[in-house]
């Protein structure tokens, strides 16, 4: 009897992603990229690969907001003081 090939991250290779640095989930990201664009797997590992990539890419997206979130950027103060003051990263001046 065949069975249907699972669609979906298993759980516990989930959780292995999530638990990736940024720098680990971006490499593990290149090496699906390039063996997709390869073209050397089946179209079944072509698809799980798709999903992994999926996967990793929002995590390293993730990972980048969150640390996006902790930056502030120090900016002289725009009275001439010459004092800093802290904005968080991204905010308009």
């Amino acid at each position: 009897m065949m069975t249907e090939p699972d669609d979906k991250i298993n759980a516990t290779e989930e959780s292995d992603l999530v638990s990736m640095s940024y720098e680990s989930a971006l490499q593990a990201l290149e090496l699906v990229v390039s063996r997709l664009e390869s073209g050397d797997a089946t179209l079944d590992e072509s698809m799980n690969l798709f999903r992994k990539g999926m996967a990793l890419s929002k995590i390293c997206a993730d990972k980048l907001a969150s640390i996006e979130k902790q930056i502030t950027q120090l900016l002289e103060k725009q009275d001439g003081s010459g004092q800093m003051e802290e904005k968080p990263f991204g905010e308009d001046l």
